[in-house]
């Protein structure tokens, strides 16, 4: 069941003084490993360096992380939940307010966040990404023409959920509670499982298409994630750069999305992540400057990012990057009682 959010002062947790009740803000989920809470900790430091009076609420199984003191609002989440994406299809039910824009854990944000919310179109729901038919893809964590059909749709949002501009309407409501639905044929669907679970932009791209809502291309200045990255990134959270060669295409976003290994603590392909993650914990909780904090930084990840961007730059693309692992149909199915096991032990209670 959802927790009451515990109202914090800005004032009591180092923040600066934000509206009362925000028409805008972030919204973030952090439960599970601990990974997470660090994740979302630094993504709050992130936002607080470009966006320091955008509202932002966590979601999370433990009120005590260091991470909430970085958040404005918390929602208690029960113990025990699985680490699948099953949580994100509650978002509808999480979001506070009436633009939210949901921020998975792992991102950073590299520039001001607020001019995001202008940039998708009026739609109930924004997500990053194009469209697709079974005559252009036909597979993406499953059949793209069953799914198709399930819809009934010609076609699908092909979408990356880590960031999403969720309106509170009547439509998105529906868009979710039709996405939980259809959470319960997971494995008859034969999708592509997620951490031994289920994963949500399947079942969001259906129900999106079932509403009539677009994915809109928006990458390159939104969101992107160094997954198919084929030229070195360049990054510097501190001073708002950040570019990079994406399949060929370069892209210059407000947010870089650090999935999968790309922010790990010990492969190589975290080694970005953990440079500036190093830099803005020196800038926000030891108070020295940017110039030095980013010199410190250097010092200790600077060779790691050296050698990605030197494997980059040979091999055309990052070590062990996972670019089209749910573009193709699975090896090992899951079976339907290891998915139906991920249900989470305490979700939202839904009203009419």
């Amino acid at each position: 069941m959802r927790g009451a959010p515990l109202r914090r002062s800005p004032r009591k947790c180092g923040l600066r003084k934000i509206s009362e009740h925000p028409d805008r803000g972030i919204l973030v989920l952090a439960y599970g490993h601990q990974r997470y809470h660090r994740q979302a900790h630094t993504l709050a430091l992130s936002l607080q360096q470009h966006s320091p009076g955008l509202h932002r609420t966590l979601v999370t199984d433990d009120r005590h992380c260091h991470a909430t003191e970085f958040y404005d609002d918390i929602i208690e989440l029960g113990a025990g939940q699985r680490e699948d994406c099953r949580q994100k299809l509650y978002l509808d039910m999480y979001a506070p307010y009436s633009s939210t824009l949901y921020l998975d854990a792992d991102a950073l944000a590299v520039r001001p966040v607020e001019p995001v919310f202008d940039l998708f179109d009026e739609s109930d729901i924004g997500v990053v990404g194009r469209d697709i038919t079974p005559a252009q893809e036909n597979f993406w964590y499953g059949d793209v023409a069953s799914m198709c059909r399930m819809a009934n749709s010609a076609w699908l949002p092909k979408c990356n959920s880590g960031l999403m501009l969720i309106r509170l309407t009547e439509v998105t409501r529906g868009v979710f509670r039709r996405a939980r639905h259809l959470a319960d044929s997971y494995c008859e669907l034969e999708l592509h499982p997620f951490r031994r679970g289920i994963a949500d932009e399947p079942l969001l791209a259906m129900a999106l298409a079932e509403s009539g809502i677009h994915a809109q291309d928006l990458a390159a200045v939104t969101s992107a994630t160094p997954i198919g990255i084929s030229g070195p990134l360049r990054i510097n959270v501190l001073s708002g750069e950040c570019t990079f060669l994406k399949s060929g295409m370069s892209v210059a976003p407000a947010l870089i999305h650090f999935a999968a290994d790309y922010s790990s603590d010990y492969r190589i392909a975290g080694a970005p992540y953990r440079r500036e993650r190093c830099a803005l914990r020196l800038v926000h909780h030891r108070g020295v400057t940017d110039t030095i904090a980013r010199c410190i930084a250097s010092l200790r990840y600077g060779l790691q990012y050296t050698a990605l961007n030197t494997w980059i730059r040979i091999a055309g693309r990052a070590p062990g990057d996972p670019s089209g692992i749910f573009d193709a149909p699975k090896s090992h199915a899951t079976s339907p009682t290891a998915i139906s096991s991920t249900k989470q032990l305490s979700a939202p209670e839904e009203t009419t």
